[in-house]
């Protein structure tokens, strides 16, 4: 499985939902809704370093 492009996916998206956090009303529905999005994608991201790191391939880079 090519970990380290499905993570630049995973990442991509989630940098796109923080971006569109910053600009949502804070406490709206919409940002409530976006804070799930980037939790999803955070532990999406972290279970392909997990599964990279199991079966020995390149681990996707930090997300910083």
């Amino acid at each position: 499985m090519p970990y380290q492009r499905e993570a630049e996916i995973v990442l991509a998206l989630w940098r796109e939902v923080e971006r569109n956090l910053e600009a949502a009303e804070p406490e709206s529905a919409e940002a409530e809704a976006l804070m799930a999005d980037a939790a999803r994608f955070r532990d999406e991201y972290q279970r392909l370093i997990n599964a990279a790191i199991e079966h020995r391939r390149p681990v996707p880079p930090d997300p910083v």
